[in-house]
């Protein structure tokens, strides 16, 4: 198992945690995460953590595919690579929402699934310094009329080849699941991991690895997952703050793949839907009041130290997934100390 972390993009400004980035580098953990929507970039801010840091790795959990051509994106993660060729840097990807894409990005939302082989399949061929060419489901490089010929030949990459780059994306419907299988390196589950969620995960897994010629093992297809850490006596009213974060997301813009489907593979079905009703009847309080307490606290790491540490050592570490700790890094949360990364990085390592 594996450990990172992620930088804040949730915020009204901008701020790189150069403290606590150096640290995690400095005392072991493996990756720095960034993330976007309608806010921060999620790739730029890479380049600076290769610059303040000496070997921790990098990589997006997710850039969005709708908001830049493949070739744009193979062309972020090269340079990367070519600016720190020894550490490892994941091309995290992800197809983002219909919200996002029209409403934000100010294109048509198509269903991800294609777009995403196709995406895929464009990337791989920059990696490798191939000549980009595709006539696909959703995308047509080089680009030409419908039923006309291309009026340029192809481009080839410039960059030397970085064939190695992970090329992972977010999984959280069966069909994306089952896909990252077939043709990615690696998954980023959506919504919340928690405990137990590989015997989940697994049969999708194992679906698209059938597609494969040559399938890796399932302990050598690596996933990456959040866990949220919140250090506090009061566990009561940590779990309420959680409440407030799954009404507004299961409750208020579910739809298939995020935090409703997570509550409903974890068997909350039932609570989901009194949820959903009453967030879209406008029921705020009480939406949040439906979430189950036990639902919460399955899902997140709250509470002391000591508390948190135990529950890390005996449900968390070794369940499957690689875990990007966040301690600050949700809506509603207060920017937090660094306290808690080195315990947990030695608990994992003990």
């Amino acid at each position: 198992m594996k450990i990172a972390i992620e930088i804040d993009w949730q915020r009204r400004r901008f701020t790189m945690p150069r403290e606590r980035i150096q640290l995690v580098d400095r005392i072991g953990y493996d990756m720095v995460f960034s993330a976007e929507s309608n806010g921060s970039d999620g790739i730029s801010v890479l380049g600076y953590v290769l610059g303040i840091t000496e070997r921790i790795g990098v990589g997006t959990r997710i850039a969005q595919t709708v908001a830049r051509t493949p070739a744009a994106t193979a062309m972020a993660y090269l340079t990367l690579k070519h600016m720190a060729p020894e550490r490892t840097v994941i091309a995290g990807i992800g197809s983002s929402n219909p919200r996002q894409t029209e409403g934000w990005h100010g294109f048509p939302w198509d269903p991800p699934h294609g777009r995403m082989q196709d995406y895929v399949t464009l990337m791989r061929q920059a990696f490798n310094g191939q000549p980009l060419s595709i006539e696909g489901k959703t995308i047509n490089v080089p680009y030409h009329e419908p039923g006309q010929p291309a009026k340029w030949p192809p481009n080839v990459p410039i960059l030397e080849p970085e064939p190695d780059i992970p090329i992972m994306f977010g999984g959280g419907t069966e069909l994306m699941t089952t896909l990252a299988a077939e043709i990615a390196d690696g998954i980023l589950p959506n919504g919340s991991w928690s405990p137990g969620m590989m015997k989940v995960y697994r049969p999708m897994i194992e679906k698209g690895f059938a597609r494969r010629k040559n399938p890796p093992k399932i302990e050598d297809f690596p996933l990456w997952a959040h866990v949220d850490v919140l250090l506090t006596d009061d566990v009561k009213a940590a779990i309420w703050q959680f409440k407030e974060y799954t009404a507004r997301y299961a409750g208020g813009w579910f739809g298939k793949g995020g935090l409703a489907t997570h509550m409903e593979w974890r068997g909350y079905g039932e609570a989901l839907a009194r949820i959903q009703e009453l967030y879209q009847a406008g029921r705020i309080k009480e939406a949040e009041a439906a979430v189950p307490d036990e639902y919460v606290d399955e899902c997140w790491l709250l509470g002391p130290m000591e508390r948190i540490l135990e529950r890390w050592r005996t449900r968390w570490i070794n369940d499957g997934c690689n875990l990007i700790v966040r301690t600050d890094n949700w809506p509603s949360a207060r920017p937090a100390g660094n306290e808690v990364y080195e315990p947990l990085l030695k608990a994992l390592l003990d």
